[in-house]
């Protein structure tokens, strides 16, 4: 039988001058700090936690579910109860922000008026709690829920709570656009005023043969060949926001010459085109 912790993904995702921990089991965090230790020496000074972090051990579903929208008010009450105890160990281990999904494709309402009405009641709960631990609290933008799809969506449930921001995953975004068809690009616009964190990833969707989910980034993945556009969206986001916690969501047991190319491929777009021309502290890192 599967137990939390063999299902527990153990996701570390470095970024610029951060690293962002999902869904690691509780018996891992003591090797976890010793492993972080490292990488604050390396450059990586900020951290962010990602729901749910670390796993509990009744939470028994994928690491990436959520049931903010489902209209069983259990599985509500389970997934308030893990956002709560990731809030609550993030300001234990010092992390500057919390990133949590909203939605969940699968097993989100279908009815329009009843999503919207949850998506509301969640932000309002997620700000209330985002207060109560003083840790900001960033929801991750996506477009798999057919009831609540659109940027405006999301925007109008988190109207009124600056406690909230959005966090921008290029994957899910460009995935989201092709489903819906709509232009990512115009999605991106729509985002970026409340954005304060980014996902990084690429992909030309599943229609792609060589289709392999979160792949890395790489200054040779040019938009006309199906890529997502990142210079077009470094460019729109970094107006808005050029101080933005930025986090390669792809792990990395090693760090190759052609990891280490997307990674400065990315800090320089943030040299160019953030309007203070200051990259993000640790930014080659």
């Amino acid at each position: 039988m599967q137990t939390t912790e063999t299902i527990a993904e153990r996701l570390l995702h470095r970024g610029l001058g951060g690293v962002e921990l999902f869904d690691f089991p509780q018996q891992s965090c003591d090797g976890l700090r010793h492993t972080l230790a490292g990488l604050t020496r390396q450059g990586y000074t900020r951290l962010s936690f990602h729901a749910p972090m670390p796993r509990p051990s009744y939470f028994h579903h994928s690491g990436v579910s959520c049931f903010f929208l489902n209209e069983d008010a259990s599985l509500r009450n389970l997934t308030y109860r893990v956002i709560e105890e990731t809030v609550g160990h993030a300001r234990e281990w010092n992390a500057d922000y919390v990133v949590t999904h909203l939605t969940y494709g699968r097993t989100d309402t279908t009815d329009r008026d009843y999503a919207i009405h949850l998506a509301r009641a969640a932000c309002i709960r997620l700000a209330a709690l985002s207060d109560r631990y003083g840790m900001p609290i960033d929801i991750e933008f996506a477009a798999y829920s057919g009831a609540f799809a659109g940027p405006a969506d999301f925007l109008a449930a988190m109207n009124g709570y600056p406690q909230l921001g959005i966090c921008i995953d290029t994957g899910h975004a460009s995935l989201g656009a092709r489903i819906r068809q709509r232009s990512y690009l115009e999605d991106i616009r729509t985002l970026a005023p409340r954005a304060r964190s980014m996902h990084l990833w690429n992909t030309r969707g599943p229609g792609d043969p060589l289709y392999r989910g979160h792949v890395p980034l790489h200054p040779t993945q040019r938009p006309e060949q199906g890529w997502v556009d990142m210079e077009e969206t470094m460019r729109i986001v970094l107006e808005h926001n050029p101080r933005i916690n930025i986090v390669f969501e792809y792990p990395v047991e090693e760090l190759t010459a052609e990891i280490r190319e997307g990674y400065d491929w990315i800090a320089g777009l943030v040299r160019r085109h953030a309007r203070d021309n200051q990259p993000l502290p640790g930014a080659s890192a």
